[in-house]
């Protein structure tokens, strides 16, 4: 029990500074068109705004932020709840709404590539 509150206070925390990462670059989460123009974009700047960040410009820093900690909740939420909890991400949207917009989108952009180099490569 003790372990419980202690990984769901820390998952809360994350998903409160996911939202305020949001707010900052004036990314509504709600807005699935804009949560995927935002992982369209990171994912496509991905090493840009990683080196760009590292030389202190602070908006790719917090793109950059926002996209680790997404794939950081992703990998605590796979440790606690298995590999098949994201066919539960509407019930987990109820308390983690934000991170729950915020990696749809990033899953199916990512899952987008994949069929497009799918096809590229069954082209050649």
């Amino acid at each position: 029990m003790f372990g419980d509150d202690i990984v769901f206070r820390v998952e809360r925390e994350l998903e409160l500074e996911i939202e305020r990462k949001c707010l900052i670059l004036q990314l509504d989460s709600h807005d699935a068109v804009a949560a995927q123009a935002f992982a369209h974009d990171v994912l496509n700047h991905l090493d840009s705004y990683g080196k760009a960040a590292a030389d202190g410009d602070m908006q790719a820093r917090i793109k950059i932020e926002l996209y680790g900690m997404a794939v950081l909740m992703h990998k605590s939420n796979t440790a606690n709840f298995g590999a098949g909890y994201m066919t539960q991400l509407d019930a987990l949207s109820a308390r983690e709404s934000a991170w729950v917009n915020i990696a749809r989108a990033i899953w199916n952009e990512l899952e987008r590539r994949s069929s497009m180099d799918e096809v590229r490569n069954a082209q050649q």
